[in-house]
């Protein structure tokens, strides 16, 4: 399958997959919060500010990592979140 050469990788279906998942992350953070009594001032700054400079770091990471590593890096990062995610399971479940 030939590769469009305008196609940046980011089309409608994979915007909108990044949308839900960014939606259901705001939304466990946003029930969380609240509950953990957590000042919404400082949280929303705190958040914001980590946001944005997590992004910028990621951007520039991405460009020089993405172009030398290319689909190894992804299959990374995908492993990584798997590991995370098997981790935080297992906690949850060990500590019931």
């Amino acid at each position: 399958v030939a590769s469009d050469p305008d196609d940046d990788g980011f089309g409608l279906r994979l915007m909108f997959v990044l949308a839900v998942a960014t939606s259901i992350d705001a939304l466990a953070v946003g029930v969380t919060l609240p509950m953990l009594g957590a000042p919404i001032g400082l949280s929303l700054a705190t958040i914001g500010v980590t946001t944005a400079v997590l992004s910028v770091i990621g951007l520039f990471a991405g460009r020089r990592f993405g172009a030398a590593l290319g689909r190894r890096l992804d299959v990374l990062g995908g492993l990584v979140l798997i590991g995370l995610g098997a981790k935080i399971l297992l906690e949850h479940l060990a500590a019931g």
